[in-house]
């Protein structure tokens, strides 16, 4: 995926590809689609990248895909379900957490009802420390507004 806004269809488009009656992803799907178009319509996906990792959705400022191939790699954003506790959470971290969930720096459990205005917090966050005294982008205030 060539550029950010690519990276939105595409993780969207499988988000929504996912069985809708397998028990595991049916409500992963409902709980993350939602979010996913939140993001789009607010506009983030002109400033922000997405992708996955298995079951985690990762954010970034990255210009390329593949965060793994940065070195140091680059802070990203994660939403992630645990599974065992039924819970979601935004976290961050500078690895994939999937396969170094330990790596994490810093989360917080989210409900569909605050997932917004977290990830909002994060991605403000993520903006200021990878983009250099730029200014937040306005689509940041259109989330979860």
């Amino acid at each position: 995926m060539k550029t950010k806004q690519e990276s939105w269809t595409w993780i969207t488009e499988w988000v929504e590809s996912l069985p809708s009656h397998n028990e595991n992803w049916t409500p992963f799907t409902a709980f993350v689609a939602p979010v996913l178009h939140a993001c789009v319509r607010a506009g983030l996906n002109e400033y922000f990248r997405v992708g996955q990792s298995m079951s985690h959705i990762i954010f970034s400022t990255a210009e390329n895909h593949g965060l793994e191939k940065y070195n140091p790699q680059p802070p990203r954003v994660t939403l992630l379900h645990d599974r065992k506790t039924n819970q979601w959470f935004i976290a961050w971290s500078h690895v994939n957490l999937l396969v170094r969930p330990e790596a994490v720096e810093r989360q917080d459990s989210v409900t569909s009802e605050t997932v917004l205005l977290r990830l909002k917090s994060y991605l403000a966050d993520l903006w200021r420390e990878t983009q250099n005294g730029k200014p937040l982008p306005a689509a940041l205030d259109e989330l979860g507004s």
